[in-house]
Formats: C-alpha cells, sequence, structure tokens
C-alpha cells in the first residue's frame, strides 16, 4: 500500500511540473515583435504583430497549415515570403539582437531564411551591399569573393545539405567588407526545429570594438563566438603636395573599428531582398517568429524552446484535479 501511494504521489508531481513547464509563457523582457502564423492573427494577407507594432505583408501564396504551435505559415518556393516592415533596432541602429523562430523544412537547395542586400558602399567585396542574411542548406563557394560582381545570383554561396550560414557586412567609413561563416546544422529533416541567432555588437572597457555571436538548436547552445575587431591601423602622415591643377587629392587613412551596418531596407522572411526585389524563396513552413532587441540567456532559450503556448494564458490542470483523476482510475 505504501509503495503504491508513493508511486501515485510519484506521478502527481511529474506530471504536475510537466504540465507548468509546457504551460510557460515565452519571455517577454526586450520582445521586439512576434508573430504566431496562428489563424486568428492572419487576415485579409496581414500577420498581426501580437506583441509590438510590426503587422507584417504576407506575399505570394503562403497557406495555413498545422505549426509547431497550433498554426504555421507554408511557403512553398515559388514567390511566397513575408515582408517584416520595420523591426525596431532589430535593423535601425547597431547593437543586440536575437531572432528566433520554428522551421520545419527538407533538403531542397539552398533556402534563405531572409538577407538584406542595399545599396552598394565600396570596398573590397565589390558584390555587397548592406545587411545580414540567414541561410539553410548553403556554404561559401570556395571562389574568390572580391573578383565576384555585385547584386545577381552569383553572391558565393553554393548549396550544402545540413549547414546553417550566417552573413554580415562590415563598414568603416566608406570601406565595406563582407564575413561569412557556416556551422553544421542536420536539422533538414522534415521535422521542426527551435532556431534562435543572437549577435551584439560593442566597445568594451579597453576601447575595442567586439562582436558576439550564439547560435541555439533545439534549446541547446550549438556555437558560440566572442571576438575583437582590431582597429585599422594608422599610417603615417602623407607629404605636403604641390598645388597642381588638376591634382587629385590623397585618401586619409581612419581608425575607426569595422562595424556592422544597420540596414533600412524591409526583411524578407523566406526571401532575399536584393533591392526591393525578392528572390530566392524558401521552402518549408515557419512558425512562431520572434524578435528581441537583446541576447537571451541560456535559461530563457531553453524556456521559449519549451513553452507549448506562447504569450496565451490557458487554464492549467490542478493537483486536486489530477490526484482525483489517478483516484478514479483504481
Amino acid at each position: 500500500m505504501k509503495r503504491l501511494m508513493f508511486l501515485l504521489i510519484f506521478m502527481v508531481v511529474s506530471i504536475t511540473l510537466s504540465i507548468q513547464v509546457h504551460t510557460a509563457t515565452i519571455v517577454t523582457d526586450g520582445l521586439i515583435s512576434y508573430w504566431t502564423f496562428d489563424l486568428h492573427d492572419v487576415n485579409d494577407g496581414i500577420a498581426k504583430d501580437v506583441w509590438g507594432e510590426n503587422d507584417a505583408t504576407i506575399m505570394g501564396n503562403p497557406k495555413i497549415v498545422d505549426g509547431h504551435l497550433r498554426q504555421g505559415l507554408k511557403f512553398h518556393g515559388t514567390g511566397d515570403y513575408v515582408i517584416l516592415d520595420t523591426l525596431s533596432n532589430f535593423q535601425s541602429r547597431i547593437g543586440a539582437s536575437c531572432f528566433e523562430f520554428w522551421v520545419k523544412t527538407s533538403y531542397d537547395n539552398r533556402n534563405t531564411i531572409f538577407k538584406v542586400i542595399e545599396e552598394f558602399c565600396g570596398g573590397r567585396d565589390q558584390w555587397t551591399g548592406k545587411g545580414w542574411g540567414i541561410h539553410l542548406n548553403a556554404s561559401l563557394q570556395g571562389l574568390n569573393l572580391h573578383n565576384l560582381p555585385q547584386g545577381g545570383g552569383n553572391d558565393g554561396i553554393i548549396p550544402k545539405e545540413d549547414y546553417f550560414l550566417i552573413e554580415h557586412v562590415r563598414q568603416s567609413d566608406n570601406i565595406c567588407g563582407h564575413s561569412a561563416r557556416g556551422y553544421p546544422m542536420p536539422i533538414s529533416d522534415d521535422k521542426w526545429h527551435h532556431i534562435v541567432y543572437m549577435y551584439n555588437w560593442y566597445i568594451d572597457e579597453s576601447d575595442t570594438a567586439k562582436e558576439v555571436k550564439a547560435i541555439f538548436i533545439n534549446g541547446i547552445r550549438k556555437s558560440s563566438e566572442v571576438r575583437g575587431i582590431p582597429e585599422l591601423p594608422e599610417l603615417p602622415e602623407l607629404p605636403e603636395l604641390p598645388e597642381l591643377p588638376g591634382f587629385p587629392e590623397l585618401p586619409r587613412a581612419n581608425a575607426n573599428p569595422g562595424k556592422l551596418i544597420p540596414f533600412t531596407q524591409p526583411v524578407y522572411l523566406g526571401a532575399i531582398n536584393d533591392n526591393g526585389k525578392a528572390r530566392r524563396y524558401f521552402r518549408g513552413v515557419f512558425d512562431e517568429v520572434r524578435v528581441y532587441d537583446r541576447m537571451l540567456t541560456d535559461e530563457e532559450v531553453l524556456q521559449n524552446f519549451s513553452s507549448g503556448i506562447g504569450l496565451a494564458v490557458e487554464p492549467t490542470e490542478k493537483l486536486p484535479t489530477v490526484w482525483g483523476a489517478l483516484k478514479a482510475r483504481r
């Protein structure tokens, strides 16, 4: 009898803890925008931002289907995408940001989550514009990127199954430089995966520019990096030049650290925004897309991953109810 009572109490505690975890709401500290893509949050081609004021415009003909949580939005890879028009500090200022989403996709060539390309700003990588991007099943081609043409489809990125590619463009004054890095991520298995990418750029106490990156898959930190961004070297003063008609002014060196450039074009979820033109469309299902203006902790990422209700407030089973149900089974 005592053994049976112990087992019953253990079951009650386990079920109660499981319910509490599943019914925990997502983190709202620093939350900027949240698109559920649930049926009741999509109307007349508009996906409601259930937290902020950044309602999104749905383009093409994506379908509302079963999602990770209630419903999600299925993209067919042929003209479907969502315009996330304004995203507060996610695109308007340099600083910390966090992009989080649930996704289900299979290997289908290179799949773009988003990428923004704007006007050319010069520099060694002649094809780059402003902004940054995230791709699934993609890697850098083994070519000299400096010789690639600006814009167009040839951006040095090739399909690579189960790779997660992050792109950034950094600028010092008028000099642009492109950086990209791939990470092995076996997530193209037509199952739901929770992805969180976080980035921060800041100046530390020693006046050195630093960048922090972190990637989480299904609540687990898969990659993290803290790197100092060196300042450009000081060059000796140039000698005075005689005043000659039409003599060009020589460039002067600058010692500003390279930093990310915030983009002003809208983010196209599920496509590249190439100066206002969408291309390289995503094939798969998105759900629970969120943007934060800070980096989340490991515990907060796990909380969001474990949440089964998002922001919803739903009644949970109380301990007496569970206990009563167990007694009724005896």
